[in-house]
């Protein structure tokens, strides 16, 4: 049976279990013996047909598990055929004059009028100013039963019918690597004014429904600071009831939910554009099911309306969790999306065509930046950053770095200063200045090879990801000056771009007040904070500075073999390092050299039984530490061992030949 068909017979089943007193039930339109109808046997819906009556109960014979079966239902169990897609069971409907009358099953209220399904599977639409008085005041009532139910998330609502699903395949489908077209650098368009509406806050709320997962939390902006939060249900425990996805608007200026609106149970959304009122959302073909394929919707919806109307539909591809979901949208016609690792594609629903497509050079997959005035795509790549147009697809500009790998990148609210981060350095580019070299900033603690999130706070101070911290760095004393950490459970939440994010100056972060009732809080905090900036902005970089040239450094040596060599090569290390050699120094180089303990090591011979060999080993090590007095400020260390892997004929004699000083 149709999915859709069943959860609507449930959802009509649990509405009059919910709001309907019972005499209403015993109101409804007749069973008729010999009537094909449906029953509702052990939570599925099966045909069967009217054999009698048993009091007030329905006799109907029906096949269960290949099986011929006769069993007594109560009416709420059976639905005639054109009560399957209704919201009611039959009922008489009469016009206002008396002269009409219809036995149908009310199937939908649009405004001002009522869908009914008549006995005979005809459909009418009728106005409520044509009806009767208490078929007027049936509706009104229904109506506002109904609102509320779906409000308290006891029963679905009814979300629009969506377009046919199209296959937009065609046009540009080569996927390379971005060739480089352009090194001119050119500064990018800031942040729109309508994101600049924000000031701190926060709100909390409950969402309708305990199981719903939050999926985004998108600042939209405006005067009433609106952020759109969007959330899908876990159907999962709720058998063949299909709950709707849903999206709130929040105003962190009012701290209010403005509206809700409905969507369909299988899609949940990932982006809105206010400046052409679009929303997005996917579809997830089922895992591990090649044959399905993603999908793709976009909405026509209005900043705190609440009904969105699906414009069109189409087949696609999103990476898989566990990574974060890229789709958005550029324009009215152009939305991008990362369709597997490193590849991103972008389609013309204008043209209904793959408008370009790309794979980004980058071995470690570091994340494409998608600017906040929806025209550009920021592509960290290994050895260089490339920027290029989000509508045509076509490169702006491409800048390099001596670096291996840029794993994360952005540019300010200014547009005209770009950011890179690589495995040791921050590289700075002033894009107002096109060819000057870019700014190169020590960063060693929080650079990686690894994909990264880096964002602006302001002109001098970026926020890194950096395992489960945020450090922030201030450029002008090229040092990270603070860390953020949030609790565990917020940690996790925030870890995706569409819930967490940095926003001209403003942390915007979600976060679940209690686990399970569906709470669910969002707020956006000044960073970095009065207290942090006080602290922060005085600091003498030099004062931090324990060793540093001109400063005066002792060496002092123990069981070192060739003690005056090992004392000539540190002193040209310290004098490399432009500090003073001082025998009497508080600040003292340590040198070492010793032998260990005896040690043994197994080796077996690859395959299986191969033979075991025991060798036995004593280590030389070296150690180098620097202190003031007990204080250690750095220090190194080797020692000899044994090989993971000989292929020697005598592994005893080749392990004994590696332990040397």
């Amino acid at each position: 049976m149709n999915t859709w068909v069943v959860s609507r017979m449930l959802f009509v089943a649990t509405f009059i279990a919910c709001l309907f007193d019972a005499p209403s039930l015993w109101a409804q339109g007749k069973l008729e013996d010999g009537e094909e109808v449906k029953v509702l046997y052990l939570g599925e819906w099966y045909d069967g047909a009217i054999v009698g009556k048993d009091r007030r109960m329905w006799v109907v014979d029906f096949v269960f598990a290949n099986s011929n079966r006769r069993e007594a239902f109560e009416r709420a169990n059976i639905r005639k055929q054109c009560e399957v897609d209704a919201l009611d069971f039959v009922r008489g409907w009469e016009s206002s004059s008396g002269k009409f009358k219809v036995d149908a099953a009310l199937k939908a209220i649009n405004g001002e009028e009522v869908v009914l399904i008549k006995t005979d599977m005809d459909e009418v639409t009728v106005p409520l100013s044509s009806l009767s008085t208490n078929d007027v005041t049936y509706v009104n009532k229904f109506k506002k039963q109904n609102d509320t139910a779906i409000a308290k998330g006891q029963i679905p609502a009814r979300t629009p019918a969506l377009p046919e699903i199209e296959d937009y395949s065609g046009g540009f489908t080569t996927i390379a690597a971005i060739a480089v077209s352009n090194d001119e650098q050119v500064p990018l368009k800031p942040v729109p004014d309508y994101l600049k509406e924000f000031s701190q806050s926060g709100m909390g709320f409950l969402m309708t429904r305990s199981r719903q997962e939050l999926i985004a939390a998108i600042p939209v902006g405006g005067p009433e600071q609106l952020v759109l939060m969007t959330a899908r249900e876990d159907n999962f425990h709720n058998r063949d009831m299909r709950f709707q996805s849903q999206v709130y608007w929040v105003s962190l200026k009012t701290k209010k939910v403005l509206s809700t609106v409905h969507i369909t149970p299988e899609d949940f959304v990932v982006d809105y554009d206010p400046s052409n009122q679009r929303m997005l959302s996917i579809h997830r073909a089922e895992a591990f099911d090649d044959e399905k394929r993603d999908v793709f919707t976009l909405w026509n919806l209005k900043p705190g309306e609440s009904a969105a109307t699906p414009i069109q539909r189409w087949y696609g591809k999103v990476e898989g969790w566990p990574n974060s979901i890229f789709a958005k949208i550029v324009n009215e016609n152009i939305v991008v999306a990362k369709t597997d690792s490193q590849s991103y594609t972008a389609w013309d629903v204008a043209e209904k065509k793959v408008a370009y497509s790309f794979k980004a050079g980058s071995f470690f997959d570091s994340p494409v930046v998608f600017t906040y005035d929806r025209n550009y795509l920021i592509v960290p790549e290994d050895g260089k950053l490339t920027v290029f147009n989000a509508v045509t697809g076509d490169v702006l500009f491409s800048t390099r770095v001596k670096d291996n790998h840029v794993s994360g990148a952005n540019i300010n609210a200014a547009g005209n200063r770009l950011v890179g981060l690589t495995e040791r350095s921050l590289y700075v580019w002033d894009l107002t200045a096109p060819k000057q070299e870019p700014k190169v900033y020590p960063a060693p603690l929080i650079g990686n090879p690894f994909g990264s999130r880096i964002e602006w706070v302001d002109d001098d101070l970026v926020l890194a990801e950096t395992h489960s911290e945020r450090v922030l760095y201030r450029l002008s004393l090229e040092l990270p000056v603070w860390s953020y950490r949030l609790e565990t459970g917020a940690y996790w939440d925030n870890r995706d771009p569409l819930k967490n994010m940095v926003l001209n100056g403003l942390f915007f972060y979600v976060a679940q007040p209690r686990n399970g009732d569906g709470s669910i809080a969002v707020g956006a905090v000044r960073l970095p904070g009065p207290s942090v900036d006080e602290i922060t902005k005085d600091i003498d970089r030099e004062s931090l500075y324990m060793i540093k040239p001109g400063v005066a450094v002792a060496v002092q040596m123990k069981s070192v073999t060739n003690p005056s060599q090992v004392e000539q090569w540190l002193r040209e290390k310290i004098e490399a390092n432009g500090w003073v050699f001082d025998p009497n120094s508080e600040i003292v180089m340590h040198a070492e050299m010793g032998v260990g303990q005896t040690q043994s090591e197994t080796y077996r011979e690859f395959g299986l039984g191969g033979k075991e060999t025991t060798v036995s080993f004593t280590p030389h090590f070296s150690t180098l530490v620097i202190k003031k007095g007990d204080l250690v400020i750095w220090q190194t260390g080797t020692s000899t061992g044994a090989p993971p892997i000989s292929r020697a004929e005598n592994i005893q004699a080749e392990v004994t030949a590696m332990q040397k000083p």
